[in-house]
């Protein structure tokens, strides 16, 4: 949920992912692991009711999800250096030295009852009550 945010705030954002992630192809040595990235960034920050292999391959217009499960297997790059990048991002465009980003998922209600983190907990945008996990 946005707090305090105009509609002219969002007006360009659709255009941030692809500036985003054009900036960090340098911390991939080869091409394809640049454009898988940029579209598991997009499929990321995308509408999709499910953010698994399928949905964000068909999203980006490959036949299966093997680029994408590939890229998060196999890929390699410099995790550090991304973190830095991406805090310096986000320092430089959507705040300022004194702010601290709060990335908040209990407005996701979570489906089905097999995967990670499904088991019924606190949901802000249903008012769920939150309850005990069992694993």
């Amino acid at each position: 949920m946005l707090v305090d945010v105009a509609p002219e705030h969002v007006e360009g954002w659709a255009e941030e992912p692809a500036s985003l992630t054009a900036g960090l192809g340098r911390l991939f040595a080869r091409p394809e692991p640049r454009e898988v990235f940029a579209d598991l960034i997009e499929g990321l920050l995308s509408d999709l009711g499910r953010k698994n292999g399928w949905p964000m391959a068909e999203r980006a217009g490959h036949a299966t999800p093997h680029r994408i499960q590939k890229f998060l297997g196999e890929a390699s790059w410099d995790a550090g250096a991304l973190l830095a990048e991406v805090q310096d991002y986000i320092a430089g465009h959507l705040g300022n030295a004194q702010a601290t980003p709060v990335l908040d998922d209990t407005q996701v209600i979570k489906k089905g009852t097999r995967s990670v983190g499904v088991a019924r907990r606190h949901c802000g945008s249903t008012g769920d009550a939150l309850t005990a996990r069992s694993w």
